[in-house]
């Protein structure tokens, strides 16, 4: 198991390998968790399975835990919660954006998909989240592109085109002007 943002650039890379991306895996000798605070829940279900759940319970109020977490549940928090609102269409058009990264969708797309239209997407996107729909479309593919060049070896040209740019130039230029180098 592995850490979500992680994931898809290790299975890209080590096609071979069996991953998941469940919280935590306990077998009988070995114990995997995805990092952070999945070691925490990982912990008290090792108390739970040894102890029982009273002391789990009474160990992670303890520690301020404010549940115990399967290994089955989400790593990451919901798109709702993530953007802060419970405006479906808004919340399907983010979610269109995030499963194409590598090859977007045009902003009329996303809007038809999303059951509007596409001066309601910009109206949305201003009002609940301060900007535009392009520009916070720009922004996830250059934060997957700035962790691909954290986490792997890959050249430019090879992240630009895997974020969506069509050119290692045009992805240098819009990279640049977000992080400054």
């Amino acid at each position: 198991t592995l850490h979500w943002e992680t994931l898809p650039t290790f299975n890209e890379r080590y096609p071979s390998i069996r991953t998941c991306d469940e919280l935590f895996l306990l077998e009988e000798r070995r114990f995997f968790c995805a990092g952070g605070a999945a070691a925490m829940d990982m912990t008290l279900e090792m108390i739970a399975r040894r102890h029982g759940m009273a002391l789990a319970v009474d160990v992670s109020e303890q520690l301020i835990h404010d549940r115990l977490r399967s290994r089955t549940d989400q790593q990451r928090m919901s798109l709702v919660r993530r953007l802060g609102t419970h405006q479906p269409r808004l919340v399907d058009a983010v979610a269109l954006m995030e499963s194409h990264l590598e090859t977007p969708l045009p902003l009329a797309e996303i809007a038809r998909r999303s059951r509007v239209s596409s001066r309601q997407l910009q109206r949305l996107f201003a009002d609940v989240l301060g900007t535009s729909p392009s520009a916070y479309y720009l922004s996830l593919r250059l934060k997957r592109a700035a962790q691909l060049l954290k986490d792997t070896d890959l050249d430019v040209l090879a992240i630009g085109l895997s974020c969506g740019f069509g050119s290692a130039s045009s992805f240098s230029r819009a990279f640049r002007r977000a992080f400054g180098t």
